[in-house]
């Protein structure tokens, strides 16, 4: 059908034409039209760059009737960056989101990309004014309201903001290498659960980034201004030169956090190669730290000694409760759980187990330990299959704590540099697992453990298996050796000893 200049000018007159006069028709396409329109959702020239010459006719209107029919791909390139097509087909499962989105996504409160906070509240603003215009107001609401942050939903816009948003309580940028979804043990026990508590003084203000904000943020538009006080870094970030150059050009405080020796990592370590690529990044970081905070002694003498800061591991209470209801009958059952990099260490007690096993009938059970690629004979225990998510720490120590019912836990580790750096959190939680655990004698545990009295420790072949036969033939050993070690823990591992620390860091 041929129509003349006039009706392809005039959006009304095409609509009624094209919907052969159906008022229902009528009616959605020309508040389809209007609400484009006023939203300035396409770009014009950017559409005509896409179909070439129009013929005279309304690019809106030929979006409406040959437009859609574009893939995706094509869409988003004529279309307002901030209303991501993609997003929006897969959360709300429609079609073509741009329609949906003005005639009924709009009025569900659907959002149009993955960072939107309802920042669109009305179909006469263009989408980009209003957009940035009410998520400026709402992130300055939440950040003076809040003092943990983890949503990245304000976490984002806040660190690409051109000004600081002014308040009375020290601002406290966090980064960490781990998504802070489903959080692994050391951004949990190092970070969260000591700054979720501390931001309860209302002293402090803790923006939380970990490795789900880090994809969604324009690392080169970041920190354009003081947006923190301090900035934390624990262990290794894939931007810490610009993070660091940007703290030092705006006079941000900076502190390093690690439980690991990384500059100390070994060959053989899967984690060799990419920690030595970037080893002048941690090495540059550590050097314009003011604050360096470990975990153990040993760690801290890797470090210069007039600003480092030991805050050692405790009993994380808010995972998991004491447990009460351990072991006390039936067959007796030996185990070790750990992450699956632990190959070398369970092989130095192979043949203690073997050896045992001549004399006792026991299970020895096996959490983790093993990666499927090292292919070991399974003949010397017994392997239980580790959880779904079982790096979230918030749901892995309450599901280990309901698993296992052993009577003694072994923690054999290589004797090595790197290892020797590492903190007694093992001991930690034995303890409050309820389990008497046998230790390699290492400073890791020979600094914690009182041998005979809280924990063994073992050297060889030889007194690992005298001291796991200790605790076999003696069920009152067992559990002295537990309740002593719970006392320890419960002394000398409380967190509010280490929000201490932290708030005399962070207050000066």
């Amino acid at each position: 059908m041929i129509f003349s200049k006039s009706i392809k000018r005039n959006p009304k007159a095409y609509i009624a034409f094209k919907s052969k006069g159906n008022p229902q028709k009528i009616s959605q396409y020309q508040n389809a039209y209007s609400r484009i329109k006023s939203l300035a959702i396409l770009d014009e020239e950017k559409y005509i760059e896409v179909h070439g010459n129009l013929n005279d006719l309304d690019y809106i209107l030929h979006y409406l009737y040959y437009g859609v029919n574009d893939t995706l791909e094509v869409q988003q390139s004529y279309t307002s960056d901030i209303f991501n097509l993609e997003f929006y087909k897969n959360t709300y499962n429609v079609l073509n989101p741009i329609l949906d989105y003005v005639l009924d996504g709009f009025f569900k409160n659907n959002n149009i990309n993955i960072l939107d906070n309802n920042y669109i509240n009305t179909l006469e603003i263009p989408l980009f004014e209003q957009y940035f215009s009410n998520e400026k107001t709402k992130v300055e609401k939440i950040v003076n309201d809040s003092y943990y942050i983890m949503d990245k939903k304000t976490l984002i816009p806040y660190i690409q903001r051109e000004n600081p948003i002014e308040m009375d309580s020290i601002r406290v940028g966090v980064f960490t290498n781990d998504p802070f979804e489903n959080l692994a043990p050391c951004p949990y026990i190092r970070l969260h659960g000591l700054f979720s508590e501390l931001s309860k003084s209302e002293k402090y203000t803790f923006f939380m980034y970990g490795m789900d904000s880090f994809v969604m943020m324009d690392i080169d538009n970041i920190l354009r201004c003081r947006l923190f006080d301090v900035v934390v870094v624990q262990r290794i970030l894939p931007f810490l030169d610009v993070l660091r150059e940007k703290c030092q050009r705006y006079g941000i405080k900076l502190v390093y956090e690690t439980d690991d020796d990384l500059l100390g990592v070994e060959e053989n370590s899967p984690s060799y190669e990419y920690v030595t690529r970037v080893s002048q990044s941690i090495n540059d970081i550590i050097d314009a730290s003011d604050v360096i905070t470990v975990t153990t002694p040993t760690l801290a003498s890797k470090f210069d000694k007039n600003k480092t800061v030991i805050i050692s591991n405790y009993y994380v209470n808010s995972v998991f409760d004491i447990k009460d209801d351990i072991k006390r009958e039936g067959k007796l059952k030996l185990g070790y759980y750990g992450t699956l990099t632990h190959t070398k260490d369970l092989f130095l007690i192979k043949n203690v187990i073997l050896k045992l096993k001549e004399k006792y009938d026991f299970d020895f059970e096996i959490i983790g330990g093993f990666n499927a690629s090292d292919n070991v004979d399974e003949d010397w225990f017994k392997p239980v299959q580790l959880p779904p998510n079982n790096m979230d720490f918030e749901k892995f120590m309450p599901w280990l704590a309901d698993t296992v019912d052993w009577d003694i836990a072994l923690v054999p580790l290589e004797n090595s540099s790197f290892n020797q750096c590492k903190s007694e959190l093992k001991f930690i939680e034995l303890a409050v697992l309820g389990i008497p655990g046998v230790f390699s004698n290492m400073c890791v545990y020979n600094n914690v453990v009182k041998d005979g009295f809280d924990g063994f420790l073992a050297n060889d072949e030889d007194e690992w298996v005298e001291k796991i036969e200790n605790l076999i033939l003696d069920a009152s050993l067992r559990e002295n050796i537990r309740n002593n070690a719970l006392t320890k823990v419960l002394n000398e591992y409380t967190i509010e000893d280490r929000i201490k620390l932290w708030d005399d860091i962070l207050s000066k």
